[in-house]
C-alpha cells in the first residue's frame, strides 16, 4: 500500500455563515456603484449698490408726488368750475332782488308810512257820527305786513351754507360783501318780526274803537283793502284808547321808515355786488 493511500483525506472546510455574509457584504460594497445625488445650487443674486436704491426711491417719490399734484390740479379745476357756477347763480339772485325789492319798499310806504302820517289827524277829529272809512282802511293796512323773505332770492346762499362750500368763493371782497348783504336781510327780517308784535298790540288796542261789521267791509273777496261805498262809523272815540293807539301807530311808523331805508340800502348793495362780480368774473349781463 502506498503512502498516499495511508494518509486520510480531510473533508473540505465549510464556510460559516458569518464568513459568507462578510464576503457578500464585501463584494456588495465593492461592486455597488455610487448613485447621483441631486444638489440645489442657489442663484447668484447680484446685490444693488446705493445709487440703484436711491434711483428707485427717486422714481417712486416722483410717481407719488406727480399723482398728488395731478389730483390737486383736478380738484382745483373742479372747484373753479363750482365757483363760477355759484357766482353766476349769485348774480342771478341779486338781479332778482333788485327787481323785487322796490315792490316791498312801495308796500311799506303805502301800508305803513301813509297811514302812519294820516291816522293821527283823522283820529283826533273823529266822532261816532262822522264818516270813518279812511280810519278803517288805514287801521287794516297798518296791521298787515309783507316779509322781506318773499322779495329776496336766497337759493344760492342756502346751497352754500348747507354744503359748507362758502370757501369756494375765492375773491375775499366779494365773499365778504355777500356775507354782509345776507346779514342785512336777516336783520330786516328780525325787525319785521318785532313790527309784527307791535301791530298785534295796535290791533288789540283799536278794537274798542271799531265796529266789526264795518271793519269787515274794507276787505274784498280777494283780501284787498278797498273803500266801500257804504259810510262807516266808529264805535267809540274814547280819548285814552285813541291816545294808546296813536302811540302804537307812531312806533310802527318810525320803525317802518327805518326798515324801508335799510331795504333801499340792500337794493343798492345788490347792485354794487353785481358790478364787483362783473369786474372779477366773466358774467354776461
Amino acid at each position: 500500500m502506498s503512502e498516499d493511500q495511508d494518509v486520510p483525506k480531510q473533508p473540505p472546510k465549510e464556510e460559516t455563515a458569518a464568513e459568507t455574509g462578510q464576503q457578500d457584504s464585501t463584494i456588495s460594497r465593492s461592486d455597488a456603484k455610487p448613485t447621483n445625488m441631486e444638489v440645489h445650487h442657489h442663484p447668484n443674486v447680484e446685490r444693488k449698490n446705493f445709487k440703484e436704491y436711491f434711483l428707485e426711491f427717486i422714481m417712486i417719490f416722483l410717481a407719488v408726488t406727480m399723482g398728488f399734484f395731478a389730483e390737486n390740479i383736478r380738484e382745483h379745476f373742479v372747484n373753479k368750475e363750482k365757483e363760477n357756477q355759484y357766482i353766476k347763480s349769485f348774480y342771478e339772485d341779486l338781479s332778482n332782488d333788485e327787481r323785487n325789492l322796490p315792490a316791498l319798499i312801495e308796500s311799506i310806504r303805502y301800508s305803513q308810512l301813509i297811514p302812519g302820517d294820516s291816522l293821527p289827524s283823522l283820529l283826533s277829529n273823529a266822532s261816532t257820527t262822522t264818516r270813518a272809512n279812511n280810519i278803517y282802511r288805514f287801521f287794516r293796512l297798518m296791521i298787515r305786513q309783507q316779509g322781506i323773505g318773499v322779495f329776496v332770492t336766497s337759493r344760492t346762499i342756502e346751497q352754500l351754507k348747507n354744503a359748507g362750500e362758502m370757501r369756494l368763493i375765492t375773491n375775499k371782497q366779494i365773499a365778504d360783501n355777500l356775507v354782509d348783504y345776507y346779514k342785512d336781510i336777516a336783520f330786516v327780517a328780525d325787525l319785521q318780526q318785532y313790527l309784527g308784535a307791535m301791530k298785534g298790540d295796535l290791533l288789540k288796542g283799536s278794537r274798542p274803537l271799531l265796529n266789526s261789521f264795518d271793519y269787515d267791509k274794507v276787505s274784498d273777496s280777494l283780501d284787498h283793502i278797498v273803500d266801500p261805498p257804504a259810510t262807516l262809523y266808529l264805535r267809540s272815540t274814547n280819548a285814552d284808547i285813541i291816545n294808546d293807539c296813536l302811540l302804537d301807530i307812531s312806533n310802527i311808523k318810525g320803525l317802518s321808515r327805518g326798515v324801508s331805508q335799510m331795504i333801499i340800502g340792500i337794493k343798492r348793495k345788490a347792485g354794487n355786488i353785481k358790478q364787483l362780480i362783473h369786474s372779477k368774473y366773466e358774467i354776461e349781463n
